[in-house]
């Protein structure tokens, strides 16, 4: 399992010097993961063998800090169960992401939805930056990073690896879509533990919210394992009140999104947004340009036909 289902591409990989920041001084750290089929980025595994951790790290330091965390963005850190791996990694890093998925304290194994991808912080291989995930494995959170092709699934070389997927998301993304105000919230796969903290205990009715885990039994009743407002939790999956489903890929990016967490400055997400929706309309006012142009000579050519008699 690596970081993202379907296709990945490696514009630039682990320990290469020569970066486009400090006039080309740099020492890359980690490899630049691209999903192409996918902007959900997942927990590895290691070498085909399933892995287990604990977030330890989820957020975006400022850049008015000081430190030289605030290049990688929005990120999340991994702090991988003991005696998992043979090799001398700890802690993985999910960098430069477009929203974080998940909490500090969250359980997470190989497959678990961590981020969507974005370009937060200094990501600056291109201009302007591509949407990517920074992916850096450590033996200590103050270490410095370690060859993580163990992690990635591909060897450490520029290319795209990996089979395509039909869509543009995850094909298996599933969503729980709430249908009735009567739709309860809990903090554990249990009916009794209704989570009061969260809106009284009640889900939203017409929201959707991204699933985290597929649907188990317990008690003679289904759960499922959703993300709601940037924190693990859990709802019970009666026909009458919710249901599960797939979504577009806009809506899933949007699902998503919207549940990353309360309060989040999506100032940068914003701003590309607005970014892209310019150069969209320049181009479209260029077609249009060209379109009326080509119109003017079509009529110059019928009147030269006229004119001669053709």
């Amino acid at each position: 399992m690596a970081i993202f289902k379907g296709r990945v591409r490696v514009r630039y990989g682990y320990s290469r010097w020569g970066y486009t920041r400090n006039n080309g001084k740099g020492w890359h750290g980690g490899s630049d993961e691209e999903g192409l089929d996918s902007t959900t980025i997942r927990m590895p595994d290691y070498k085909g063998k399933s892995i287990s951790g604990r977030v330890v790290t989820a957020r975006k330091v400022d850049r008015s800090t000081g430190s030289k965390t605030w290049e990688w963005g929005w990120y999340v850190c991994v702090e991988l169960d003991a005696g998992q791996t043979p090799d001398a990694v700890n802690y993985l890093y999910f960098c430069h992401n477009a929203r974080n998925l998940v909490s500090v304290g969250q359980r997470v194994e190989s497959g678990d939805a961590l981020a969507v991808m974005g370009s937060t912080g200094n990501a600056a291989l291109a201009s302007p930056p591509f949407a990517h995930c920074h992916f850096e494995v450590r033996a200590t959170a103050a270490g410095a990073g370690l060859d993580p092709t163990a992690y990635t699934g591909h060897p450490n070389a520029v290319g795209t690896y990996g089979e395509a997927i039909d869509e543009t998301e995850d094909n298996d993304m599933k969503f729980l879509k709430v249908t009735s105000g009567k739709c309860e919230v809990f903090t554990a796969p249990d009916v009794n533990a209704v989570d009061k903290h969260y809106n009284g205990g009640k889900l939203t009715e017409g929201v959707c919210y991204p699933v985290q885990a597929e649907v188990g039994n317990s008690g003679g009743y289904s759960w499922v394992r959703i993300f709601v407002a940037g924190v693990q939790r859990y709802a019970a999956v009666l026909a009458d009140r919710c249901q599960l489903v797939k979504l577009s890929p806009g809506d899933a990016f949007a699902a998503c999104v919207a549940q990353g967490g309360s309060g989040d400055d999506t100032s940068e997400l914003e701003a590309q947004v607005e970014q892209l929706t310019k150069e969209r309309d320049t181009a479209t006012q260029r077609a249009q340009k060209a379109e009326q142009q080509a119109g003017v000579y079509l009529q110059r050519i019928e009147s030269a036909k006229t004119a001669l008699g053709v």
